[in-house]
């Protein structure tokens, strides 16, 4: 790609060719994240931080980069950055992350450990490695055995959205890497998998994930504190693995039950990523 590139603020209409963009430049690269899946959904989300977000376009009006920031927390954001792999070492991810950069936030990323060019790349704005996420990846098998027999797992409807928002918001109280006031947009995803577990008429956790293809992915599984280690977490992606060919979900490195419940359940590392933070 050659000739005049500018960048400029994101706009709701520049969706559907930043997901072409994202989708175009992982074919290229595949360590560029996937993002393009979830794109419409942050973006029109409580999170997203527009005035953060930037686009680069050339002469032709063509998409080539993208940087985009969502909040994460009280005083952190999720950071994510990509530029066609033709235009990179130019200084236009610089340019494109500069708005983020200069907000009093505490910015968040994550990079495959095996991309060397995205990990200079977030060492050169002053990100340092805090942890590591492992990709997982299920194409069959592993046992399960049910959990408790009153326990029911049934899809989720829009008379469970007040009862998920509240679960959701207790539920990852003391972990902010969540999307409680999100839950309402899951519901409008006529595509999404929303499962919810119940005990005796009362939701105790629900599983969020999205058809990539012919893989589903798996978003977030979150069940209420005082239920935990009682087999939910596992009947929960268990019967949303009923249905599937295949599967793929993150988690945190340090996260060891997490692990030991995937495992079990067939699941294999895929990929390792580093997770990034930069202090204001």
């Amino acid at each position: 790609m050659t000739g005049v590139v500018s960048v400029r603020e994101f706009a709701l209409g520049d969706l559907d060719a930043a997901g072409q963009f994202c989708d175009a430049a992982r074919a290229l690269d595949p360590s560029v994240e996937p993002f393009s899946q979830r794109l419409g959904l942050i973006a029109t989300g409580t999170r997203a931080l527009l005035e953060l977000w930037r686009v680069a376009v050339d002469e032709h009006g063509a998409l080539c980069g993208i940087a985009f920031a969502a909040v994460r927390s009280e005083d952190q954001l999720d950071f994510y950055a990509t530029v066609h792999p033709a235009m990179r070492r130019q200084g236009l991810g610089r340019a494109l992350a500069e708005p983020a950069l200069a907000t009093d936030f505490l910015l968040r990323a994550r990079v495959r450990d095996d991309a060397a060019p995205g990990r200079a790349f977030l060492g050169a704005l002053g990100f340092v490695e805090a942890g590591a996420q492992l990709s997982l990846h299920w194409s069959g098998g592993g046992g399960y055995e049910p959990p408790m027999p009153a326990l029911r797992i049934r899809p989720a409807a829009e008379k469970d959205k007040p009862a998920l928002q509240k679960l959701s918001a207790a539920a990852w109280a003391d972990a902010p890497d969540t999307r409680a006031d999100e839950i309402a947009q899951l519901f409008a995803d006529e595509d999404r998998v929303l499962l919810v577990a119940e005990w005796e008429g009362r939701p105790l956790g629900y599983l969020s994930a999205v058809h990539l293809g012919r893989t589903l992915g798996i978003e977030e599984v979150a069940v209420l504190p005082d239920h935990r280690r009682m087999g939910i977490g596992r009947a929960l992606v268990a019967r949303a693995l009923a249905r599937a060919q295949s599967a793929v979900l993150s988690v945190s490195e340090s996260n060891q039950a997490a692990r030991a419940l995937y495992r079990g359940l067939g699941f294999a590392q895929a990929a390792r990523r580093i997770v990034f933070e930069r202090r204001p």
